[in-house]
């Protein structure tokens, strides 16, 4: 039996793989529809149960009457080959990098050169921290500042593992503004302004791939 899952709302791309021999598409009118073979009943109570796990309204179950024994094969043939990045003769979507590998990967390199920064920092005599090593005062609360801002930093490649692509786009929005004031505000020297110029533009980067992420199939 081949049926019809209509979904209320997008699939998101990271339960894509419970659904292995379904035809997925995403409507432009925000639903994404499930087709496929059902062995039997209890296949298809199956897939109602990822449904409901899933918590994604349910909009519409129905089977479809396949008039020869070609057209539904063609039907899904299309379907698939229209999907970016499908291989062909399969009707599974082939993600290819995740956005949060791509997001992590940038926050990991965010925090390693602002690490970096600070150890060459230590080479010039003029900077604030080779001064207060060598015994000036301490601005009131600079070591608290300093953690928070590496602790966000660290969390967010954490974060970009786990949050949502709607969640991960406002948290980068909000985190990185307040990441590049503070890193724009700390600069001292030529060297330290190249390393916020690509500090910056990293940040600005996973704020731009946050804006632009949407889910790997797209609609039909």
């Amino acid at each position: 039996m081949i049926y019809q899952i209509r979904l209320k709302g997008h699939l998101d791309s990271q339960w894509i793989h419970w659904f292995d021999g379904m035809t997925i598409t995403l409507e432009e009118d925000g639903n994404t529809l499930l087709t496929g073979p059902v062995i039997d009943q209890s296949a298809l109570h199956g897939l109602l149960k990822k449904v409901r796990d899933l918590g994604m309204p349910l909009v519409s179950v129905n089977q479809v009457q396949i008039e020869a024994p070609h057209s539904y094969r063609s039907k899904k043939e299309k379907e698939v080959n229209t999907t970016e990045g499908s291989p062909r003769g399969t009707n599974k979507p082939t993600i290819g990098i995740d956005p949060r590998i791509k997001l992590a990967l940038l926050w990991i390199f965010v925090v390693l050169l602002m690490v970096y920064a600070d150890i060459v920092s230590l080479l010039d005599p003029t900077s604030p921290i080779r001064e207060v090593m060598a015994g000036a005062p301490l601005p009131a609360g600079g070591l608290m500042a300093g953690a928070i801002l590496m602790i966000t930093s660290i969390s967010m490649v954490m974060l970009s593992w786990v949050l949502s692509h709607k969640v991960n786009r406002w948290v980068s929005i909000i985190i990185g503004a307040y990441m590049i004031v503070h890193i724009v505000i700390g600069g001292h020297g030529l060297y330290y302004v190249l390393f916020e110029t690509v500090e910056v533009a990293c940040i600005l980067l996973t704020i731009w791939f946050t804006w632009k992420w949407k889910p790997v199939v797209e609609p039909i």
